[in-house]
């Protein structure tokens, strides 16, 4: 049986620990709506909230591979809920890399995130407040090129998340800088989430 493919069109900048509890869900105070937790449902109950209700706003805990934790089933299937990158549209946006622009310096921050893995920028911020930004690929890896010498804060961000910081980094000229950034999480979209087509 296809995986259930689905898609954040609008993620939510409300922080879900902010809203007022409605049973095993919450209400928005922004727009008034409930707001399902996906993690508390199986993926029947889930497929047939979003069908029934195509603008139906929940919280999601999204794995390193795009899968939504959800409640295990009674029957043991290999049918997941999938979030397609492609189409979560604002999720994939970030600015352009901000360069230095003398001399073009030749460190770089690489890595890649297990706490999510399709939907953030990483910005470098060094001890004077100038940034260096990139995306985060859809594999969770992350490439910040062309950084000065020196120490620098790592904060990863995502539309309707809490921001991931990792401090100290220091980053040495000419050399890859690869830190520690698994925090061993998932990461958590509050939105819109809409059913795409099946796959197999």
């Amino acid at each position: 049986m296809p995986d259930l493919w689905v898609s954040f069109p609008r993620p939510c900048d409300e922080r879900w620990e902010a809203m007022a509890p409605a049973g095993c869900d919450r209400v928005c105070a922004r727009c008034d709506k409930v707001i399902h937790d996906l993690s508390r449902l199986e993926l029947g109950e889930a497929e047939a909230l979003l069908r029934r209700n195509p603008d139906t706003c929940v919280r999601a805990s999204i794995g390193a591979d795009g899968t939504v934790a959800l409640k295990p089933g009674r029957r043991a299937r290999a049918r997941r809920m999938v979030i397609a990158a492609a189409a979560t549209a604002g999720l994939l946006t970030a600015p352009a890399p901000a360069f230095a622009r003398q001399g073009r310096p030749a460190g770089v921050i690489a890595g890649r995130v297990a706490f999510c893995s399709f939907n953030m920028r990483v910005t470098a911020t060094d001890a004077g407040g100038q940034t260096f930004r990139a995306r985060v690929r859809n594999d969770g890896r992350f490439r910040i090129k062309h950084l000065p010498a020196g120490t620098y804060r790592l904060t990863f961000e995502s539309r309707g998340q809490e921001d991931q910081t990792f401090e100290n980094v220091v980053v040495r000229d000419g050399e890859i800088s690869w830190p520690n950034v698994d925090n061993g999480s998932q990461c958590v979209v509050v939105g819109l989430l809409r059913v795409e087509e099946a796959r197999g």
